[in-house]
């Protein structure tokens, strides 16, 4: 569990506070808030606090390498991530659609299946 600047902000593996990540990132917390409004991430909240989620972290990263170890503007950060996830979901319907055919082969339905 990361120890946050506050010992009254209680953290679970599953949630860090804004400013702690702010913290740990070496960036504001009016830029993450300026990521959220751009619908980069996605912000949870846990009671009065608000903070991100262990993917929106890594996905924070990202951001914050494309923007400002690579000089990517962030319109272009922002077509990279449509492009990444596009990916992810073509990728995972090519895994659905390789499952279905083992499964249909298995059932002995391929075509040098005598009846």
């Amino acid at each position: 569990m990361i120890e946050g600047p506050d010992p009254g902000i209680a953290m679970t593996p599953n949630f860090y506070p804004r400013q702690v990540v702010a913290g740990r990132l070496s960036v504001s917390t009016a830029t993450l808030l300026r990521y959220e409004r751009r619908g980069l991430v996605r912000v949870v909240r846990e009671g009065d606090v608000e903070g991100y989620d262990p993917a929106e972290i890594r996905r924070l990263w990202m951001i914050l390498s494309f923007h400002r170890d690579l000089g990517i503007n962030l319109a272009g950060v922002e077509v990279i991530l449509r492009l990444r996830e596009q990916m992810d979901a073509t990728h995972a319907r090519l895994e659905d659609l390789a499952r279905s055919l083992v499964e249909a082969l298995d059932e002995g339905g391929g075509p040098d299946d005598e009846a």
